[in-house]
């Protein structure tokens, strides 16, 4: 059961991932709209949760740094720049890499935890 929902929580947060690229790049033009850092913001905040509940790992270290830079815009602490989003876009692919990597050669987390702990057993 975990497996599927692992396989819908990929989906939806690789289509998720998709969307805010095409708004990033469409709204920077337009100052990028509010509607924009909420995206972001929920996007990373359910790959910080989510994430490591059904096994992924390595995703929440990016999530948890763009979640506090995107939070703080959300609370007028920082503005939305071209830096933060030209950063973001860097990150992105990244995330979408893990991801599809998962997806795509339908890896077990569960076995590759193991794996990595059989090695960090070693060492």
């Amino acid at each position: 059961m975990i497996e599927k929902i692992k396989k819908g929580f990929i989906n939806d947060t690789l289509n998720d991932l998709k969307t805010i690229e095409n708004d990033l790049n469409a709204d920077m033009a337009n100052n990028a709209p509010e509607g924009v850092v909420e995206k972001v913001f929920m996007t990373v905040h359910k790959i910080k949760g989510t994430a490591p509940m059904v096994g992924i790992e390595g995703l929440d270290d990016i999530a948890v740094k763009m979640e506090r830079v995107y939070n703080a815009i959300r609370n007028g602490n920082l503005s939305l720049s071209e830096e933060i989003v030209s950063n973001t876009m860097k990150l992105i692919p990244a995330l979408k890499a893990e991801l599809s990597n998962i997806q795509q050669n339908n890896l077990d987390s569960e076995d590759v935890n193991k794996s990595l702990r059989f090695f960090e057993s070693l060492i």
